[in-house]
């Protein structure tokens, strides 16, 4: 009974090691010079953080993740390391409808 439990545990722990790859895995990391805006908490009918890279203003998926000192009203220039993860449809704010927004992952970023 041991023996089959054991192959019962290895067999489920190589199928979820197996299809857990991370999407990002494929996606082409890119680097820029940027601005990151912190345009106030969603509690607070905020949007979170934006950045701001050439025209394209972008929307972190992983925001959660960016240290608060990014947090500021006033553009702050930045180097940031990420992943285009393509449009999604989005909403915040007094926004009465969702609105497709270009989406990045960050991987790093730092204040210059």
């Amino acid at each position: 009974m041991k023996i089959i439990f054991r192959y019962f545990l290895l067999m489920a722990a190589f199928t979820v090691s197996a299809f857990s790859c991370d999407k990002d895995e494929d996606l082409e990391v890119l680097e820029e010079v940027a601005a990151i805006t912190w345009s106030g908490d969603y509690a607070v009918d905020g949007c979170g953080f934006h950045v701001q890279i050439g025209e394209t203003r972008f929307k972190p998926a992983n925001e959660a993740s960016i240290d608060n000192s990014f947090k500021s009203h006033e553009p702050i220039p930045v180097e940031v390391k990420f992943v285009q993860l393509g449009q999604r449809d989005f909403q915040c704010g007094m926004l009465p409808m969702a609105t497709k927004k270009e989406i990045i992952r960050i991987l790093s970023i730092k204040k210059m």
